[in-house]
């Protein structure tokens, strides 16, 4: 599954009311929340928090883990308890696709350019941009592609002229 599905995956999830409730609570929570805690803060039965809760683990929105949360040890203990949290990693989807972060590295990298070496800005940009591509493994190989970055650069040039 590439990262596009997985997210909007994920994000879909949301779309069933309770689920969205138990996201934003064990979201808004600073330590881990249990099955039990996370049922009684909505209202809920356990067994159905727990379902809405493992349904969001499985669609990437929570992490878990088993816990001991009485502090016992050893045999008698009881089993651990699964607590949730938010995952640490971003989701983000945009339709139609968009590279929001690396266009803001490719503008902080040519506004550092420009600064340094007194570039203009539309030139650095297209510097960063090559050096990126490169750097990722694409090659302008072919007229399609030389004339796709010309319109591109065309339209960035057009965009900030006053910068650079």
């Amino acid at each position: 599954m590439n990262d596009f599905t997985r997210d909007v995956t994920g994000i879909s999830a949301l779309g069933d009311d309770l689920r969205r409730e138990l996201y934003l609570f064990v979201s808004s929570q600073a330590a881990p929340v249990g099955r039990e805690q996370a049922a009684k803060a909505l209202g809920v039965p356990a067994h159905q928090a727990k379902f809405h809760l493992d349904r969001l683990e499985e669609a990437g929105l929570l992490e878990s883990e088993y816990v001991r949360l009485t502090g016992r040890s050893g045999p008698g203990a009881g089993r651990p308890a699964k607590i949730y949290r938010r995952r640490a990693e971003e989701i983000s989807v945009s339709l139609p696709g968009r590279e929001y972060a690396l266009a803001g590295e490719l503008m902080a990298a040519a506004i550092d350019e420009a600064v340094d070496q007194s570039t203009p800005v539309a030139e650095a940009l297209a510097q960063a941009a090559r050096s990126r591509g490169k750097d990722i493994g694409i090659t302008a190989t072919g007229s399609g592609l030389l004339e796709i970055l010309d319109r591109i650069e065309a339209r960035v040039q057009r965009q900030v002229p006053m910068i650079g």
